[in-house]
């Protein structure tokens, strides 16, 4: 809960630097290279997280690693290195990329399927759900076949379960209630 809050806070304040200079998907995708490269590079992960290196020392190598992305983007990195809250970089990504989205008018969801769906059941059901939200919808699609049938459809504030599966979990439940209360004995 508290690391959710710390990420919050970090993205919070970024976004707002970001909006203040009209680069929010500057630093959006700026943000997705420093974590990246961070992950293939192995010497650079491990200089960052070396307690016994100064944060001004560490900011200087942030500084020049990533000279070519936002200037909003580097200070920022440099001040979670500073502050010691490189850990928290995912989860302010996460964050970020949730206040940009909703500063869009955009929702990100992702579809799982029994089976591949066509163009056009991709395309109806984001139209519904575009209508239920009224917001734009981005749909990742997947297939899960342990569904049986149906979709299931999951966003950051709602999970809709329209699979067999689904249903056959709900009955079970309805059943072993009723056997419980002695209605089904």
């Amino acid at each position: 809960m508290i690391y959710r809050r710390i990420a919050r806070r970090y993205a919070s304040a970024l976004f707002q630097a970001a909006s203040q200079h009209n680069v929010i998907d500057e630093v959006e995708r700026d943000l997705g290279t420093a974590q990246a490269r961070i992950a293939a590079e192995p010497a650079l992960a491990t200089f960052i997280r070396h307690p016994e290196i100064s944060g001004q020392r560490k900011q200087e190598v942030i500084q020049a690693a990533f000279s070519r992305l936002q200037p909003t983007s580097v200070s920022f990195l440099g001040l979670l290195v500073r502050r010691r809250r490189h850990g928290y970089l995912a989860a302010v990504i996460d964050e970020y990329r949730r206040l940009s989205d909703e500063a869009r008018g955009l929702v990100r969801a992702q579809a799982l399927s029994a089976v591949p769906m066509t163009e056009q059941q991709k395309e109806r059901l984001r139209r519904v759900l575009e209508r239920r939200s009224g917001k734009r919808v981005v749909l990742e699609y997947k297939v899960e076949p342990a569904l049986l049938a149906g979709v299931v459809v999951k966003t950051e504030s709602e999970a809709i379960d329209a699979s067999a599966r689904g249903r056959l979990e709900k009955l079970r439940e309805l059943l072993a209630g009723a056997r419980y209360r002695g209605l089904g004995q």
